[in-house]
């Protein structure tokens, strides 16, 4: 319970910061704690759709964000 969600590349440690689609603002950050946090993995996926639609960012993907780490989601246990 209280999972965050993260949307970014670990292998590149690059995390969305800012993501603001009505403005169309994508920031990111190498820093895990300024990354933007989703709640919900829900809302995760469908921002991470949203930017994915441009065909660019192909290799991001969704993170649970726990004790400053980043797992993947089949990663945890």
């Amino acid at each position: 319970m209280g999972e965050k969600f993260v949307i970014g590349n670990r292998l590149k440690e690059e995390w969305i910061a800012v993501l603001d689609t009505d403005k169309k603002i994508l920031e990111f950050t190498s820093n895990l704690v300024k990354a933007q946090e989703y709640q919900l993995e829900e809302d995760a996926q469908m921002n991470l759709a949203e930017i994915q639609k441009s065909g660019y960012f192909s290799d991001l993907q969704i993170y649970i964000k726990n004790n400053n780490r980043a797992y993947r989601i089949d990663e945890r246990g």
